[in-house]
């Protein structure tokens, strides 16, 4: 007789038998210590989508929920899906969490840029018109932001020391002209006088040069993994290492999709179904369920991709004359990508041509 046995990982006291297949919902990181350790002792254990089980335990009339009730759902889903299911041994997965924590850092990294440029409307609004955003984030205005972070400091500041400061932090690669321009429109701005958002600007750089280290590292780390180094998806003209990494981390072996279209939906890159009777939606949306660093990676990827001369690029131009608009052409072609990934992790020593 086989036993279903559903972890609520919030409860503090498990009890389970030899013969039990164990259930758990993958919610982060809660599950893996447990998950780890029940592996080990060869017990069979399945990772399901909390998605599924919250649709399962909506099945009740009752409007109640508890580790109890929590716990009989994911062991009632068990029950009816197991067989269905991948049944997995625990194994940290090291790529992944580079991947994730890098993803992390950059959208920190983001959040602080935006920040950044609304301290620098306030006390120096005119910095933007002079060096354009790519050149606010560029290390000679850094240098100078980090030492004069307003304009009423940038103007009482001599013009040979603000050149200085540009020269030393970008190796005199950073036109002096432009220097000279910033210096002319800090004296006739008409930006506010504040140190206290000058504080703000200061440390804002500070942080962004610290983030930045941090991911230099981790791409580094990234970069050097056998995982990467040895994909045959470098076959694929486009796709750089970080790419590469995103994909192979969050697929992890080809064998647990059976078709690229599995994969499509994995990454939730697969249409919504709308159908009743003898009516059927022809237009829907992307159903967006599925891994959303491996949806943010293929479409990343297949953006890159389409830039060079290739099959990626006939394709994303034909979509375009269609009349979809570029971030639906850019769906489509990431769909693509899946089918090509599919084929090549499949048949790494065949040749292949995009």
């Amino acid at each position: 007789m086989t036993f279903f046995v559903g972890v609520d990982i919030a409860k503090y006291e498990h009890v389970a038998r030899n013969d039990v297949v164990i259930g758990f919902e993958s919610t982060a990181h809660y599950h893996q210590t447990l998950f780890s350790y029940l592996s080990g002792k060869k017990y069979r254990c399945f990772l399901i989508n909390p998605f599924m089980t919250s649709r399962f335990r909506s099945l009740s009339l009752r409007n109640a929920k508890n580790d109890n009730i929590d716990s009989r759902a994911i062991a009632s889903y068990l029950s009816f899906e197991y067989r269905h299911l991948l049944e997995e041994n625990f194994f940290l997965n090291e790529l992944k969490e580079l991947c994730i924590h890098r993803d992390a850092i950059m959208k920190r990294s983001s959040r602080l840029k935006i920040q950044l440029l609304s301290y620098l409307d306030r006390v120096f609004p005119e910095l933007e018109s002079v060096v354009d955003k790519h050149g606010i984030h560029s290390k000679a205005i850094r240098a100078i932001l980090k030492e004069r972070p307003t304009a009423a400091s940038i103007s009482s500041t001599r013009i040979d020391h603000l050149l200085k400061l540009a020269k030393d932090a970008s190796h005199n690669r950073f036109p002096q002209d432009k220097i000279k321009a910033v210096k002319e429109a800090a004296i006739s701005s008409v930006g506010i006088s504040s140190d206290a958002i000058g504080l703000k600007i200061r440390q804002s750089v500070q942080m962004l040069e610290s983030l930045e280290k941090q991911i230099d590292e981790v791409e580094a780390a990234i970069t050097s993994s056998p995982t990467v180094i040895d994909s045959p998806l470098h076959k694929v003209k486009g796709l750089n290492s970080i790419e590469i990494a995103y994909i192979m981390s969050a697929i992890i072996n080809i064998d647990r999709f059976a078709s690229p279209d599995k994969l499509i939906a994995y990454a939730g890159l697969d249409p919504i179904i709308r159908q009743s009777g003898t009516w059927q939606a022809t237009q829907t949306r992307m159903s967006k369920r599925g891994n959303k660093l491996l949806r943010y990676a293929l479409i990343w990827s297949a953006n890159n991709i389409r830039k060079h001369p290739s099959k990626m690029k006939d394709y994303y131009d034909r979509k375009i004359a269609e009349g979809k608009s570029h971030y639906n052409a850019l769906g489509h072609c990431a769909s693509k990508l899946c089918r090509y990934i599919f084929f090549i992790l499949n048949h790494p020593d065949d040749d292949f041509i995009n």
